[in-house]
Order: C-alpha cells, then structure tokens, then sequence
C-alpha cells in the first residue's frame, strides 16, 4: 500500500516476528484539529496506526513500548492471551480499517489495564479509541471513552507520570480541561484551564498557553453569561477561603500568599483540607515553605524522579541523590521527597504540610 512500510519487531510473550505497518512520511495531511487535538486529515488516518498486535499469542502494545515488558507484567497476562489463542487472533492488514483500528486500541487498552500500566498511555490509547468513534459520530461510545481518557489522565497528572516531551505537564492540563468541557463539568473544565493558564511561562510550551487561554476564555463566555456573574463566583470561593482562614486565626496576608502561590479556585477547592490543619500548618501551605526547603537542600545534588518537578529544580551531579516522590525507598545513601508515612532509620531535614499536584499533603524531606 503506498504511503505505509513495515517495522519488524519481536514480541516479547513468544518470541515471534512482528511486522506493523507504519505511515511514511507525506502519508496524510492534516486539514484541522478538534479542540482535544484530533487530527482531520486528507490522506491515511493516523489513527488507524496506533498500537501493533502479535498475530501468534496476541499481546498488544503501542509500538514505541512493545518490545519492553516486565517479566512480572507478561506473568499478568498469560490466562487473557490463552483465552484469545483458544477464540482465535485476528489478522491484522497492512492497509487497516476502522475495524481494524478499533480491535488493535481495544487489544492495547485491555492489557495495558490488566498490566497496571503508565496511566498517561492507558489515557493516550482511550482518547484515540473516543476519537475513532467521533470519526463515525457514535456520540455514546465516544462519550465512554472520554471519561475513560479523563481519569487515567487525573491519575496521570497527579502521579507525575513521565509524559512526551511535546505536550509536558500544561498540555496535560489543557487536555484535561477539554475533555471535562466535553463531558458537560464546565466548572471543572474552566479550574483545569485557568490552572494552565497561571502556570510560569517556563512551565508550559507555546501552544498550550495559547489554547488554554482560548478554552477559558471560550468558558467563560458560555458559562459565566457576565462579568458579575464571574465575580460574584470568584467572591464566594474568596470568601470561603477568608472564613475558613479566619477561623483560624490566620493573617489576611496569608490568605493572599495562598491565593497568588496556589490559584483561588484551587485555594477553595482544598478549604476542607485547611480546615483541619493549624494556624502554623496553614501557613507552611500559603508559602510553599516545603518547596523553599526543597530547593535549599537540592542545590547543586543529582535530582530523580518526578519530570514537571525536577523541572523547577537546579540539578546538578553531587550525591548523594535527591529522590522526588519515588514509588520505593531508594539504596542508601540518599534524600527523598515523600508523602509515605515514616519508617526507621531515616533522618528527617524537614516535615509539614505543602500543596502539591492539587492536594493539601503532609511531605517529608529525609535522608536515607
């Protein structure tokens, strides 16, 4: 088929060769983008070419992660591609339909769930899936797979999951913001896009600003139908934060800290949290005071772990390493942010209360 080649890889659960079809380059031309960035194009749907499938066991992956499974994670796997080599795999053409498109996604989208994979790929799959049902205007099952696409996203973002370096945390966010628009939670959607929108411009590509921008202003005008509409919104979040604040005894300059650090729709989204902290805690939160530590401690030490936040760092080659949120405690010795609660032997620098991926959470900074 003119405009595709073939890529052969190995798969990884049976040792056979795999041959996927991959586009060239001039294969389709893109004509517009939905607001989620789905492509129209004149040409090969790209779409169709997402993900590969072995057509000897039947596991199932996009193709950039396909040759790269765990032993445990095939282990996970095995009874699911027995059920399918007893029902009998289906054929993959070089040139693929919707059909075909459909089963390879569906393929990726299982085992990726039952391998408790990365969610920002569980979420990459599920809008493409969505995005093939748009194409042939089945509104329910797009609308299934978008809420799909949306959770794994959330956890995506508040995971810090490593994501391409073209769309990076603020294009996540926009993403996220959409696809609440889409799914009718407006108030949700303008959150996540005013989210974008205050975040440092070094934080965030161009583009997204740009959309950001667009979508929240786009919001705002559906949804806020004036501007005193707007502002007796923003007054109320206001003065939830101010009551709940002064409840506490807490100065009006650091109701304002929290704001300008946080964002005010987020500083009324976590008042419930402040609620149970003290006048001392709730100060630690307006100033960031956990990141000002984190920064004095990092300087000039080898940062790993969490991508937007070592973003923010100054990194540099001492040890021992600063560890950012890591799933397990690393070898000794080294210093690691975490929210996991204490365990032996490890030395606190420093512990409070900070806001981090959109939660109010108790952080330590130990050595190891």
């Amino acid at each position: 088929m003119e405009g595709v080649y073939t890529k052969k890889l190995t798969c990884p659960v049976c040792k056979s060769e795999v041959y996927v079809a991959r586009l060239k380059h001039g294969a389709y031309t893109v004509i517009s983008r939905d607001s989620d960035l789905h492509p129209w194009v004149n040409g090969i749907n790209p779409i169709y070419y997402v993900g590969a499938v072995c057509e000897n066991c039947g596991y199932a992956a996009l193709e950039s992660h396909f040759e790269e499974v765990p032993p445990d994670e095939i282990k996970k796997l095995l009874p699911l591609l027995a059920k399918k080599r007893l029902a009998g795999i289906k054929g993959v053409r070089e040139e693929r339909t919707w059909e075909d498109a459909l089963y390879v996604l569906s393929s990726v989208f299982e085992q990726y769930e039952i391998r408790n994979t990365d969610p920002y790929n569980l979420g990459y799959v599920a809008q493409n899936i969505a995005w093939l049902y748009r194409e042939i205007k089945d509104e329910e099952n797009e609308q299934v797979w978008l809420e799909k696409a949306l959770q794994y996203y959330l956890k995506a973002y508040e995971s810090s999951a490593q994501l391409p370096s073209t769309l990076g945390e603020a294009g996540l966010g926009y993403l996220i913001a959409d696809l609440y628009a889409r799914l009718g939670n407006y108030r949700d959607a303008l959150q996540w896009a005013s989210r974008v929108v205050q975040m440092p411009k070094n934080r965030k590509k161009v583009l997204f600003d740009q959309l950001s921008r667009e979508l929240w202003q786009d919001l705002r005008e559906k949804y806020k139908s004036s501007s005193q509409e707007e502002r007796n919104w923003r007054t109320t979040l206001r003065t939830d934060v101010q009551r709940t604040l002064q409840s506490k005894g807490v100065l009006t300059t650091t109701m304002d800290s929290l704001i300008r650090n946080v964002g005010l729709w987020a500083s009324g989204e976590i008042v419930k949290d402040l609620q149970d902290l003290t006048k001392e805690d709730i100060e630690a939160v307006a100033s960031f005071e956990w990141f000002n530590k984190l920064i004095e401690i990092s300087s000039g030490h080898k940062i790993i772990g969490d991508i937007q936040l070592a973003k923010l760092l100054s990194s540099g080659q001492e040890e021992p390493a600063v560890y950012l949120m890591p799933e397990r405690w690393p070898e000794p010795p080294a210093m690691v942010l975490t929210d996991q609660p204490l365990s032996s032997g490890k030395k606190i620098l420093w512990q409070g209360y900070g806001f981090l991926k959109g939660k109010v959470r108790k952080l330590f900074i130990m050595e190891v």
